[in-house]
């Protein structure tokens, strides 16, 4: 995978003099773009001594999922031990997405069928379902020094990588030639057994998250906490009502009312809010659009509401407060990243730290276009997904059941 193409990155190797590590962490970096992130994987990988353990939400059969999945087969044949655990829900986005090949899931079920279907057809897609064989997913299935966990639907929403105990690698972007090359996406990496650590104990709840840490994880498990409950929601609104001066923000999935009031609460004390999401989002476009809509018509201080419409897709989930403190990972503002799915956020309070993630954010602004009306919607496919939401939410508390 091309690791040349740098520039588009916001990279502690390139900034390490002005930003330092993050206080409790031995390194740190922000990767802005899928092409620098999968250089990095793809590198750790390569250097990987006892264990990889990741957790997968999309992994497509194309060059990016093949390129990883070789890579993984080559440390298992050197003895590294690999856990992978991949979500069967994300079949149907598989399905729906890019090349429509997923690796793992070739049998497709007769929900994610009419799931793919209505995808297809609100958002103007189609082409053959017709998966063809994979032989490194075959490959990776049956290696004796990799265990999988791919069948069930785990509602697994995390993106995760955690290399021999010393480092982990988490955010937005799945595995695909999409998010390598195209959408806009954040990965970070911190180095560590402290780090890894203190991710393990976030995960089975053994401790509180600390926003006065210099670093912590923002989680969602279903495993660990109850139906209906999500911490990480109180946590998230916690440190966006924590703001005085500035919410910078890339959020590819909107829709959640607790987020938007506390957005309109944020305005009306004075913070400068800026929001920059999909002008055309690979799903759920119109449930963002109509928030964004919301948003500008409802501000008590509309003068300091700057939304920000990108011509790529937006899968992007990073927030910088007022220029200090950071949450980016895999968690959106829908009902869906808060309760149903499980999601795994980093929280960093560092000014140098934040900083990279505000020049990327403020990159990708440039980029953007700043609408000056009302936002178009399409009122009938608006109704679908909304029930799209609500339909995965009841099936995922069922589930957990």
């Amino acid at each position: 995978m091309p690791g040349e193409a740098a520039a588009a990155s916001v990279d502690h190797a390139a900034g390490q003099a002005a930003a330092g590590p993050v206080p409790g962490a031995e390194g740190q970096r922000v990767f802005a773009h899928g092409v620098d992130a999968y250089a990095r994987i793809l590198a750790r990988i390569a250097g990987a001594k006892e264990r990889i353990e990741l957790r997968a939400f999309v992994w497509r059969d194309d060059d990016t999922g093949r390129a990883v999945a070789r890579a993984l087969l080559e440390a298992a044949d050197r003895g590294v031990r690999i856990d992978i655990h991949k979500d069967r829900v994300a079949a149907s986005y598989e399905y729906h997405g890019g090349t429509r090949q997923s690796l793992f899931h070739k049998r497709i079920g007769i929900d994610q069928r009419l799931q793919t279907w209505f995808l297809d057809r609100a958002y103007a897609t189609g082409g053959s379902l017709v998966q063809q064989p994979s032989p490194e997913a075959a490959a990776l299935l049956t290696h004796p020094n990799i265990r999988i966990e791919h069948a069930q639907k785990r509602f697994d929403h995390a993106k995760v990588w955690v290399f021999d105990e010393e480092a982990v690698i988490l955010g937005g972007m799945g595995i695909g030639d999409e998010h390598c090359h195209e959408w806009v996406d954040f990965m970070v990496e911190l180095e560590g057994r402290a780090v890894v650590s203190r991710l393990r104990a976030r995960l089975e709840e053994r401790e509180a998250f600390s926003p006065e840490r210099p670093f912590d994880f923002l989680c969602h498990s279903r495993a660990v906490h109850g139906t209906g409950t999500c911490p990480m929601l109180g946590q998230r609104l916690a440190l966006i009502g924590s703001a005085r001066e500035s919410l910078d923000i890339a959020m590819a999935y909107l829709g959640d009312a607790r987020f938007t009031e506390a957005l309109l609460a944020a305005i009306t004390r004075g913070v400068r809010v800026s929001l920059i999401t999909s002008s055309r989002a690979d799903v759920m476009g119109n449930i963002n659009r109509a928030t964004c809509n919301v948003l500008r018509a409802r501000a008590a201080r509309p003068e300091l509401l700057q939304i920000y419409l990108h011509p790529r897709v937006v899968h992007a989930k990073a927030i910088v407060i007022d220029g200090r403190v950071c949450d980016v990972g895999s968690a959106n503002f829908t009902p869906l990243s808060h309760g149903v799915y499980d999601e795994v956020n980093v929280f960093v309070n560092d000014p140098a730290f934040a900083r990279k993630v505000q020049e990327a954010l403020r990159a990708r602004a440039e980029e953007a276009v700043t609408p000056s009306g009302r936002i178009a919607t399409a009122k009938t496919v608006l109704l679908v997904e909304r029930a799209v939401v609500a339909y995965m939410a009841r099936r995922a508390r069922k589930a957990r059941r």
